[in-house]
């Protein structure tokens, strides 16, 4: 009998040895992979970065730093609900070394999901844990603002008066809205399968982005996209189309093909369209202008038509995006000044009260040059970029003020158009589709409305 229990004894402590080292074996396994991952995630390959953070939490469940950092590429993903399935196991977890980056993490979540309390229940123990001075560094005051100022903008009853241009809006990006000829033409920027030349980015694994030309259908009350050889502009790098003027004899946008076979480009560069009858396009050309398209990023510009800035003096302006000041900040507006005919030898940055030492984009000037509207992710706002406003005060711009929420959410909020003639705009945000979060396109109705750049 005593043979018996030992041999007994003696197998089921075989199996426990083998069991472990089994689970060792997984948990090594599983760490190598963890780790290979993050040098992907942390030299900007996300998409192969999320397939090892996935193999290896079926691997070696139960890891708060793997789920960290699945939360961490699906949040950058914008896949908001699965981030937030993932970074809340890992806060079941306790792990006191990633407590601080769990919470901010489940702030930031839980902010571009809309659920402001308990983002700010996040960043506020986020703040307890690394203590004052690294929240700031952090951003977290500013933060905790955004989610009380969009609590605030939500509460006093504002409805949004964006209509998603629903023929268009996919689980891809479209972004970029323009409207032309009475509203009768749209034209819009996406990233989708269809694109020229079929490339992807290899970091984020989104295709390169091509622009649109879409045209009213008056029986099916719909835009409708042609695709036509002689209005194909595309190149097989990333086309974006910014802004035309009314006339329909300019229009400007961004190319870039270093990423390409083509390779017409080193960098991002700010293109023209010009047509000698309105809307028929010639061939795309550089802009030349002084100042404009440097190596650093430039794009994403807007021109006004010339207009009077006093008795003697004619004046028009291109606004454009450039992160060439990245010491100081990540992307600033600047604007070239053609004055009596003739273009600056230089161009100007706008000033600090505009830009900040975040981002700032997408920027529309109105064709008469009153009002200047464009994008921040660094000035007051609900979350993500928010779009503003400036007046014009003589020489000089008025402060920015927020659109609110009829037209900003907590997400990205960009690319906002104002027709004074059509009684309308268009604009471009982050928004859920499908269970999605995603670039969509929206129109708003301005017809009876009264808002401050109304006025």
């Amino acid at each position: 009998m005593k043979t018996l229990v030992l041999a007994v004894i003696t197998t089921l402590t075989s199996i426990s040895f083998a069991q472990t080292d089994v689970k060792l074996k997984d948990q090594i396994k599983g760490t190598r992979i963890l780790e290979n991952g993050i040098e992907l995630y942390n030299i900007g390959l996300s998409s192969d970065a999320y397939m090892n953070f996935k193999q290896s939490n079926v691997i070696s469940p139960g890891s708060a730093k793997n789920l960290y950092y699945l939360a961490s590429v699906e949040f950058d993903f914008k896949s908001f609900h699965e981030a937030e399935t993932h970074v809340t196991e890992a806060l079941k977890l306790n792990d006191k070394k990633l407590a601080g980056d769990l919470e901010l993490l489940a702030g930031q979540i839980h902010h571009n999901l809309n659920h402001l309390d308990s983002a700010i229940a996040h960043y506020s123990n986020c703040a307890k844990i690394i203590g004052e001075k690294l929240a700031k560094e952090y951003n977290i005051p500013a933060l905790i603002e955004q989610c009380n100022f969009a609590k605030k903008e939500q509460g006093n009853g504002t409805i949004s008066l964006r209509v998603p241009f629903k023929e268009f809006n996919t689980n891809f990006d479209e972004y970029a809205p323009i409207l032309t000829q009475n509203g009768q033409v749209l034209y819009f920027t996406a990233k989708n399968p269809d694109s020229k030349g079929d490339n992807m980015n290899p970091e984020d694994q989104s295709y390169f982005e091509d622009f649109y030309f879409s045209y009213w259908n008056d029986t099916t009350k719909t835009y409708k996209i042609i695709y036509s050889e002689d209005q194909d502009w595309n190149t097989e790098g990333f086309d974006a189309l910014n802004c035309v003027l009314s006339d329909g004899l300019h229009a400007y946008g961004t190319l870039n093909t270093s990423a390409s076979k083509e390779k017409t480009t080193e960098s991002s560069e700010i293109f023209e369209l010009t047509a000698e009858k309105p809307f028929v396009w010639d061939d795309q050309k550089v802009v030349k202008i002084p100042g404009v398209n440097t190596s650093f990023f430039d794009g994403s510009a807007c021109m006004s038509d010339t207009f009077m800035l006093d008795e003697y003096t004619s004046v028009r302006e291109l606004y454009f995006v450039s992160d060439r000041r990245a010491e100081k900040s990540l992307t600033d507006l600047f604007v070239a000044t053609e004055t009596n005919g003739i273009w600056g030898e230089s161009v100007q940055a706008l000033p600090e009260f505009i830009n900040t030492t975040g981002r700032e984009t997408t920027p529309f000037i109105t064709e008469d040059g009153k009002l200047l509207f464009f994008s921040s992710d660094a000035l007051p706002g609900m979350g993500g970029y928010d779009v503003y406003f400036c007046k014009r005060n003589g020489n000089q711009w008025s402060n920015p003020i927020n659109l609110g929420a009829a037209f900003n959410t907590v997400n990205d909020d960009t690319h906002f158009q104002y027709y004074p003639a059509l009684g309308k705009a268009v604009m471009a945000g982050i928004s859920e589709l499908d269970g999605l979060f995603n670039y969509n396109i929206f129109q708003m109705d301005l017809n009876g409305k009264s808002f401050p750049f109304m006025k």
